[in-house]
């Protein structure tokens, strides 16, 4: 993985068999408008990575629920993310402040939007959240020590949840795997939701930030309850019984719209 082109197919098959559950191998040149050679290819690092199995012309998740590689999720929903990094980070005010900001796709359309601030101290176990803060250098950032994880390229366990802990943030800024009414905020790693946690904890203004995909769904690590987070922010492909249910649970929902020439590369999160 790595070749852009390739990562946006691999994520849309990943997002076709979320919906699907099983894919017949034939029919993917021209679902993805590419060759039989390319999505062989693509099966195969797939596979090789441990994302899928075949059999008889067909193909299966490894397993229910699946975290997706990062790398894959950024090109997953872009021009939604983008937009929702850019709305978010205008609701961090103009003047000193220190941030807590987790990893993930959509925070890093926030940090790349915050990237010329020169009054915020940004604290991250991010990897990629502090790169894209340190692209202008004007941003202080500081990141947690801790162990990382492949999956999400970021630091957790038990020396970055202690290095959070001894801060008092102004904002917090975090991404989520799953949004739903009843079970909260969730993520597919225990060990990343329990950094989450802390950073909402420790902040007085809290932002969760995530795509309309990530609506509905359920992961197996809950963060917390959707009252205890003051904002969310989504796109404008999100249900509208679930905004409402939402802001009835006392969170407010803001959106941005995603022009229609988005919605065909908005696929749906695994």
């Amino acid at each position: 993985m790595g070749d852009r082109k390739s990562d946006e197919r691999i994520s849309a098959v990943f997002s076709l068999l979320s919906q699907r559950g099983e894919l017949q191998v034939r029919l993917l040149p021209g679902l993805l408008g590419v060759s039989g050679a390319t999505v062989r290819r693509d099966l195969a690092v797939m596979e090789e990575t441990g994302l899928i199995r075949r059999s008889y012309g067909k193909v299966t998740a490894a397993r229910r629920g699946t975290e997706l590689p990062v790398n894959l999720r950024l090109s997953q929903n872009s021009e939604a993310k983008r937009r929702i990094g850019a709305l978010a980070s205008s609701l961090i005010p103009s003047r000193p402040l220190v941030m807590a900001m987790s990893g993930g796709s959509t925070v890093g359309f926030v940090a790349r939007s915050l990237a010329a601030r020169s009054d915020l101290t940004v604290v991250t176990n991010g990897l990629g959240t502090a790169t894209s803060l340190m692209t202008r250098k004007s941003v202080q950032v500081v990141v947690t020590g801790g162990n990382a994880r492949s999956l999400s390229n970021d630091l957790v366990g038990s020396r970055a949840e202690k290095e959070l802990r001894s801060y008092r943030f102004d904002y917090a800024v975090v991404g989520v795997d799953g949004i739903s009414p009843e079970f909260g905020f969730t993520r597919h790693s225990t060990r990343g939701a329990e950094i989450d946690r802390i950073m909402l904890e420790q902040a007085d203004h809290t932002i969760v930030v995530a795509d309309s995909s990530k609506l509905g769904r359920v992961r197996q690590a809950k963060i917390a309850d959707i009252a205890s987070v003051d904002t969310i922010v989504t796109d404008s492909h999100a249900s509208a019984s679930m905004v409402a249910a939402l802001r009835r649970m006392g969170a407010t929902t803001t959106m941005v719209v995603v022009p229609p020439q988005a919605e065909s590369r908005c696929f749906p999160l695994t």
